[in-house]
């Protein structure tokens, strides 16, 4: 093989390296960096902002977004979600789906949360949908998430 077709092989392998290591070694743009707090006190607002703080793995707020009676219940039972538990929070996005006012002080939120998975170098990504519905009530303090079922997978 000649000297320009080594010059050749050399510049794609380089490019190919370089390819792979831009695409592994990105700035960090997980789903929790890229959420905000909504910081309204409306039923899809408190359900949003609840997600947001699971994806930035902060229990305490997350926990303030819950009614007096789950948190109640979870404390006594120790049934708050370990948020340690979920390995990668980046990989989630919640959508808000609809919102039905039941009563002032009751309204139910329909959510989908979107998991994805990469799927590796040569395969298809995957996304599969967990979509629940969710009971928000009116208490003193504003509107609270009051579904026990409300974990984020």
């Amino acid at each position: 093989m000649d000297r320009f077709s080594w010059i050749v092989i050399s510049a794609v392998g380089l490019l190919l390296l370089a390819a792979v290591g831009v695409a592994t070694l990105r700035p960090n743009d997980s789903a929790a960096a890229q959420e905000v707090y909504l910081e309204q006190d409306t039923p899809d607002g408190v359900v949003h902002d609840a997600f947001v703080a699971f994806l930035r793995r902060d229990t305490e707020r997350m926990k303030s977004y819950f009614s007096q009676r789950v948190r109640e219940n979870f404390d006594k039972d120790q049934r708050w979600p370990n948020i340690d538990y979920y390995p990668d929070t980046g990989n989630k996005r919640m959508r808000i789906e609809s919102v039905e006012m039941q009563s002032e002080e009751r309204a139910t939120v329909t959510i989908a949360i979107d998991n994805y998975n990469s799927g590796g170098l040569f395969s298809q990504s995957n996304v599969w949908t967990n979509r629940q519905t969710l009971l928000v009530v009116k208490e003193a303090t504003g509107w609270k998430i009051d579904s026990e079922n409300f974990y984020f997978y």
